[in-house]
């Protein structure tokens, strides 16, 4: 499975980084599974977890309401609140 960068940055700064496999989000639209070499894609998020696939286990993050950014080669989710979810 390709792997590809993704961040979580908040206004204190990147909460976390790392390469990952898969992202799952809902967005305001319906959910989206984002992997390596998925379209560019701007995305309104509302509050809730985004799920990722890192070293073939799923860690989820709750967010507030946030903002989804692909350009095709990374992932970056901007969020002013984000935690590892329970």
């Amino acid at each position: 499975m390709t792997l590809f960068p993704f961040r979580i940055e908040t206004p204190s700064g990147v909460f976390i980084e790392g390469r990952i496999a898969q992202l799952e989000v809902r967005t305001y639209v319906g959910s989206l599974g984002i992997m390596a070499k998925h379209e560019p894609i701007v995305a309104a998020c509302p509050p809730g977890k985004i799920r990722i696939l890192q070293d073939g286990e799923w860690i989820a993050f709750a967010v507030s309401r946030a903002i989804l950014v692909s350009d095709g080669e990374k992932v970056k989710v901007m969020t002013s609140l984000a935690k590892l979810a329970v």
